[in-house]
């Protein structure tokens, strides 16, 4: 090849990898211009990921039958860092009182559907204990509702069921203070000892963001 050649060669080469540069730096142009997605967000927040559950508890009677609204259940963030919920609340209940209860400390769901009866075998086959709940979630440091109406129960994490992950995780800034509301729609206590009392426990399955 002669020199001459040579030489139109590599013009020819530069101007192609000039023209690749500028098609990069419009990429990253267009980039830069591109507002980061939620999931980006929380992730370009510096701090070490721990897995956690946010848990509460609440006692309930069946004076609460028939669509009574519980206290709230509250969950405090730790100042530490702020929490992100990556999963529907995981939802659950058991027979507390009397400790002589035919179905005393036994888990159950907090719907009849699909388990009509959420039946447990019992001494002398007596018809167990069952609840239906709808919720609410309300972050506490915005005092914002995270829904318009109350949750059915068709959206929670069921023991028999693989978890239901959020659409989008939701953050939770530090020291805030999560409330979850219960309306009890229907409660009935069975048993040939029955229950008087049960316990509801919420679970927020997620993770702290921390600086250790």
């Amino acid at each position: 090849m002669s020199i001459e050649a040579f030489v139109r060669k590599l013009a020819s080469e530069n101007q192609s990898l000039r023209n690749d540069i500028t098609n990069l730096h419009s990429a990253v142009a267009e980039l830069m211009k591109k507002p980061r997605s939620i999931t980006e967000e929380i992730d370009a927040i510096p701090g070490r990921r721990i897995n956690y559950t946010l848990s509460g508890t609440q006692t309930f009677t069946t004076t609460q039958d028939g669509g009574v609204r519980g206290n709230a259940i509250s969950m405090l963030v730790s100042q530490d860092g702020p929490f992100v919920m990556t999963h529907y609340p995981v939802i659950g209940w058991r027979p507390s009182l009397p400790t002589t209860a035919t179905n005393f400390g036994r888990w159950r769901p907090v719907t009849t559907f699909p388990i009509a009866a959420q039946e447990a075998a019992a001494t002398g086959g007596v018809s167990s204990d069952y609840i239906d709940i709808s919720y609410e979630i309300v972050d506490g440091g915005s005092q914002r509702n995270l829904q318009n109406l109350t949750v059915t129960p068709g959206l929670i994490n069921r023991f028999d069921n693989a978890p239901i992950a959020f659409p989008v995780p939701t953050l939770f800034a530090p020291n805030t203070s999560i409330s979850i509301f219960i309306t009890y729609q229907n409660i009935v206590f069975g048993g040939s000892t029955a229950t008087t009392e049960g316990t509801l426990q919420v679970d927020l399955p997620g993770y702290r963001i921390v600086n250790l």
